[in-house]
């Protein structure tokens, strides 16, 4: 489980760090950076807000995964089933921030969110069912 949780570690300091990038471009182009200390006023240029929100979601359903990860791990139930779903759910969130970091297309990025939504919700329903035949 380690490795899945690693690979979220990683896919989540990239964003930050392209989030951390992207901020500093606009701000270069002339965005007021003020916006950044609170929050308020315009909104920044559609590339780093993006971003901005990607990385925020990044701290939302995938808890539920590292939720998940240590709960197989504490139960001592990992196996091929838990690790097939935590690789798909990593999988599918790299795939994901993919879409929302570059052409943003709503249905196609809505259809992996959901997707990975329902394969987090398998896992969990997979640590449940596993807890009970231990």
């Amino acid at each position: 489980m380690l490795i899945p949780m690693f690979a979220m570690v990683c896919l989540t300091f990239v964003v930050g760090a392209t989030m951390r990038y992207r901020r500093e471009k606009v701000v270069k182009e002339g965005f007021n950076w003020r916006y950044y200390k609170t929050f308020e006023g315009e909104l920044p240029p559609r590339e780093s807000l993006q971003t901005d929100l990607h990385f925020i979601n990044l701290f939302e359903i995938p808890v539920l995964f590292y939720a998940a990860c240590l709960t197989t791990m504490i139960l001592d139930s990992v196996d091929q089933i838990g690790l097939v779903l935590a690789g798909l759910f990593v999988i599918g969130r790299f795939v994901h921030a993919q879409i929302a970091l570059t052409h943003n297309r709503m249905l196609i990025r809505s259809r992996v969110y959901v997707l990975t939504s329902l394969i987090l919700f398998g896992f969990w329903c997979w640590i449940f069912a596993a807890s009970f035949l231990l």
